[in-house]
């Protein structure tokens, strides 16, 4: 295939996944910029960058941020999953044609302060908005952010890097799309553009390809302080905030955190900018300026088809459209200032999707309590993406539309009014207002079918494209203790679901061993395989569900096991603790590194589980050994030496199978996956402060407290989460030759 037909097939299919912007950036424009920050250093093969954004609806923009920044209503809802999830599916989609990828991460892990021959704080280990422009996506504007000739600055951003050879897209070079309004520095609620708070260098500049970009060099740790900190937003003009220390100080004089909805923030600069060739102004609609765009000849019947597809493509069971005048009276919480009559005024409709979760994770045994949290995010992160895509297409189509932030309570009083209810389930869902002419509607999406082995196999998991393999056990061939754990989550279950999704090859083997010396892709691609077999997991229960039996999709069984924080999972966990219930459901074997192994990706997936009471047909195990003989690479590489490699204990799985793995130390463990204590894996690559003291004898609720004590500032004080961001790498798990495949 030509390197122009392999383009247009990636960026169909990323198009098919929901980006609305594809551009791709050859690697000769990163030529000038700081080594670490280069595709290269990231990829050593690297060809190209694919750039993919999705837009921010506009009336979620606009109606955000007020009567501060620090409320950020609307904004982004949904975005950031989103991006996450297009930009894995992407890399897979890349990989089956035989070429590497690194994904990176929309957002989260950054370095806060300056690194080896990176001079700045706040910097991103790759920037996707450098990738935007050097892909011909669009140019900077002056505040610093990336605008595009279709949505201005209203888009988020994600990229792959990948040595698949790709037909380059020329730079943007139409009609200025920043004209230097200087709306952005009118605006700024922090006044960050005045000569006094700016960097010593108050203006930017770079150059590709014979064009130059400028912009404000505004000093990020003034944006830091609404942004991540959700600091008071009105005393940050009469301060001069510069860096890390003066954020501590406002704190320690009793400045709050203020911010509200699921950003917390909103810079004001952004929601005030539109690009010059597509910029209107309507006040009777917003303070700030609106893009200008074409109203769509579809009919409501159309519009509302296409609303139930995106619905159902996120996996909603439920939809209804109702007029938003009826929820007028119901008790909605909005901030005190927002313009709610006027909300009510503007916006027609309310469409609710919904997916219902057993009540067995709220009320049921202490395991299916353990992944509650995850299950609750795993699901309104669904959802939101299902709102965050209908707002964008009836954008789109020249209507007003917006998700509705969580804190309102307008989606519960939806499922309410709808009337929706199920017996031992509740409906987690999401809503989007928007002035589409559209019609009430009240419909079950969902259509389930009779569920067997067989029918997992031929119809659930070819639907489940985003998963690598699916393996089925009766208990009653699982070892007797791994039958009994399961069955406390459910005393009936007859049958344990392993559902596993892999992680590219290069991301494990290069993560902090690169030039970039980074970990944020492997970080990032163990959350997002966590949610994509998750999410498998959740769609074969609830067709098991429908059919009248129990089924819980589970991500942990394991009640002791202590995970990784991760962000928007909560808890990643410890795949080591997990790998004898995939084993014994037949996914792969137990390594001696006490890592599930599979012949595919070695140790190199996430999986999750369903535990129900359905008899399934069981499908075929994998048997044997992949560790190679005398292997010790994995306790070699363990910086606290967790593993040892000098003697053997037996692992059950399966009835009479038993598998050879080292003993784990688990306080050593811990102290390095979940606590991060020490150098080596993985968290000093964010230029985190790592407290390097030796594990305790024991690790006491009291011991972890302490520990954390002792973390990075800005994690602790700052964020107010001593493992925010960690970049935990796996060294056993990366140092596997299994993976190596």
């Amino acid at each position: 295939m030509n390197a122009q037909a392999l383009t247009d097939e990636i960026k169909q299919f990323a198009r098919t996944e929901g980006a609305d912007l594809v551009g791709i950036a050859p690697i000769s424009r990163y030529e000038g910029a700081p080594h670490m920050l280069r595709p290269q250093a990231h990829l050593p093969e690297a060809k190209a960058v694919i750039v993919m954004a999705v837009h921010h609806p506009d009336a979620s923009v606009e109606w955000a941020g007020e009567p501060n920044p620090n409320f950020s209503g609307p904004f982004q809802i949904g975005m950031i999953a989103k991006l996450d999830t297009i930009a894995l599916r992407v890399s897979r989609f890349i990989e089956l044609k035989g070429h590497t990828t690194m994904p990176l991460s929309c957002t989260f892990y950054w370095r806060h302060r300056p690194y080896k021959d990176i001079p700045y704080a706040q910097a991103a280990s790759f920037s996707h908005m450098n990738a935007f422009v050097a892909a011909g996506l669009g140019e900077y504007g002056w505040h610093g952010m990336v605008m595009s000739p279709e949505y201005g600055p209203r888009q988020r951003i994600i990229s792959v890097i990948t040595d698949a050879p790709l037909a380059a897209d020329p730079l943007y070079n139409a009609e200025p799309l920043c004209d230097r309004c200087n709306l952005c520095e009118k605006k700024c609620w922090g006044n960050n553009y005045v000569p006094e708070h700016l960097n010593k260098d108050p203006e930017i500049s770079f150059t590709i390809e014979g064009k130059t970009f400028r912009y404000a060099n505004v000093n990020r740790w003034r944006c830091f302080w609404g942004e991540q900190c959700h600091l008071d937003m009105n005393e940050l003009a009469k301060r001069p905030i510069a860096d890390e220390h003066g954020i501590f100080q406002a704190m320690n004089e009793g400045v709050k955190r203020a911010g509200q909805g699921a950003a917390g923030y909103q810079c004001s600069s952004f929601k005030h900018c539109m690009a010059k060739p597509i910029r209107t102004w309507d006040k009777a609609l917003s303070p700030g300026p609106r893009r200008k765009k074409a109203l769509s000849p579809e009919s409501g019947a159309s519009l509302i088809k296409k609303v139930k597809e995106l619905a159902a493509r996120n996996n909603a069971h439920r939809i209804s459209i109702q007029p938003l005048s009826t929820l007028q009276n119901a008790p909605l919480e909005f901030y005190k200032g927002f313009r709610k009559d006027e909300l009510f005024r503007t916006f027609t409709w309310a469409v609710t999707i919904a997916q219902p979760v057993s009540n067995a994770y709220a009320d049921g045994p202490a395991i299916a309590k353990k992944n509650a949290q995850t299950i609750k995010l795993l699901t309104h992160g669904r959802m939101m993406m299902g709102v965050l895509d209908i707002a964008r297409y009836l954008d789109d189509a020249g209507y007003e539309a917006m998700q509705m932030w969580r804190t309102t309570a307008m989606a519960e009083h939806g499922v309410s009014q709808a009337n929706w209810k199920i017996d031992g389930q509740t409906f987690i869902a999401e809503t989007v207002i928007t002035t589409a002419p559209l019609d009430e509607l009240n419909e079950i999406l969902i259509d389930h079918k009779n569920i067997t082995g067989e029918a997992i196999a031929q119809r659930t998991l070819p639907s489940l494209s985003h998963v690598d393999a699916a393996a089925i056990v009766s208990l009653d061939d699982c070892a007797p203790e791994i039958a009994k754990s399961i069955r406390e989550s459910m005393p009936d279950a007859k049958t344990l679901v392993a559902v596993s999704a892999g992680i590219p090859r290069r991301v494990v083997e290069l993560a902090g061993k690169q030039e970039a010396e980074c970990g944020v892709s492997y970080q990032y691609l163990h959350y997002q395989s966590q949610r994509e077999s998750a999410w498998a997991a959740q769609d074969i229960a609830s067709d098991l569900a429908a059919e009248g039996h129990a089924a819980l999709a589970l991500v942990d069984l394991s009640l002791d096991s202590r995970g990784t924080m991760s962000n928007y999972l909560g808890v990643l966990p410890d795949l080591h603790a997990q790998s004898s219930f995939a084993a014994a459901a037949g996914l792969g074997v137990v390594g001696k590194n006490g890592l599930l192994l599979t012949e595919n990706f070695g140790p190199r997936q996430r999986y999750a589980f369903v535990v129900t009471d359905a008899v399934l047909t069981p499908t075929k195990r994998a048997a044997g050994s992949l560790c190679p003989q005398g292997c010790t690479a994995c306790a070699d590489a363990c910086p606290m030496k967790a593993l040892n490699a000098s003697c053997t204990l037996q692992c059950a799985s399966a009835k009479n199978v038993t598998h050879d793995v080292f003993p784990r130390d688990e306080v050593k463990c811990e102290w390095a996956r979940s606590l991060g204590m020490v150098d080596g894996e993985g968290v000093e690559l964010l230029g985190w402060q790592v407290p390097n003291v030796a594990a305790p004898a024991a690790l006491t609720d009291d011991e972890r407290k302490k520990a954390k004590e002792l973390k990075d500032p800005v994690q602790r004080i700052c964020y107010g989460n001593p493992n925010h961001s960690d970049t935990i790498i796996e060294r056993c798990l990366q140092a596997c030759p299994a993976g190596r495949r």
